[in-house]
């Protein structure tokens, strides 16, 4: 019977139950538990990927859904972790270039979930940084917290998904002139999704990177006036700070 379900298909039903119950009623029965399982889990889907709904339209996302589902049977505890690899499914199965927007918004969604779910961590605040003494700044690094997510976009589905949110008229779909970083992130139970300049994003790679003060003062002289710079990385560090985007700060071993 699971088999059955799993593999959407009622004639793989055992011949003992077939015997018992008959054929056409096994069939049948099967046939209502087979539509309930693709049903509950593309309602799933649905919920964890709403923007991809919307982008696609009701018909194309069930299509995706049920292709989704019969190519990964849950193997879930717990159903919000289903679609943790709708993304990678749209990327490989997806050839057009709508297909890979598709996949852009559906990675989107994903971020905007894991970013809502992440843990409370405490995070630095500014009197953290004042505590610094001058010549321990070069080698300081810093921890993102869990709570900020980084995307990077070839079309708008950043304007899309936020239009979305913010109930305002959706934009057509568009392939943007370049690459374009996003951030999203969760300030107390708000999610917060945006575009980053390319300083910033250079800044936040660098982060990521394990790359210490220093070497983001040094990345950022690539991109700016060098009298520029210092002001221009205090200006993020304190908006990072307000944000909560750092989980702590940490000296170089």
């Amino acid at each position: 019977m699971q088999n059955g379900i799993l593999v959407h298909d009622a004639s793989v039903v055992s011949p003992v139950i077939a015997q018992m119950q008959g054929a056409a009623s096994v069939r049948d029965r099967l046939n209502v538990y087979i539509h309930g399982y693709v049903s509950r889990l593309t309602d799933v889907l649905r919920n964890d990927y709403s923007g991809l709904s919307v982008l696609v339209g009701e018909a194309k996302f069930s299509e995706i859904a049920e292709a989704y589902i019969t190519a990964h049977p849950s193997h879930e505890f717990n159903a919000r972790w289903y679609g943790a690899g709708l993304t990678d499914f749209l990327r490989r199965t997806s050839l057009d270039s709508e297909g890979q927007a598709a996949a852009e918004m559906a990675s989107l969604d994903w971020a905007i979930g894991l970013c809502f779910d992440a843990p409370d961590e405490p995070s630095v605040t500014p009197h953290d940084l004042e505590n610094i003494a001058p010549d321990q700044w070069p080698t300081l690094r810093f921890a993102l917290s869990r709570c900020v997510e980084r995307r990077t976009f070839a079309w708008n589905v950043g304007e899309i998904r936020r239009a979305l949110d913010r109930a305002e008229p959706v934009p057509g779909l568009r392939r943007l002139p370049g690459e374009q970083s996003w951030v999203i992130s969760r300030v107390d139970t708000k999610i917060f999704h945006r575009a980053l300049q390319s300083d910033e994003a250079a800044a936040l790679d660098t982060i990521a990177a394990q790359g210490n003060f220093a070497d983001v003062c040094e990345r950022l002289c690539e991109m700016r006036d060098e009298e520029t710079v210092v002001p221009r990385v205090a200006e993020l560090l304190q908006a990072w700070v307000a944000s909560g985007w750092l989980a702590h700060i940490y000296a170089a071993s």
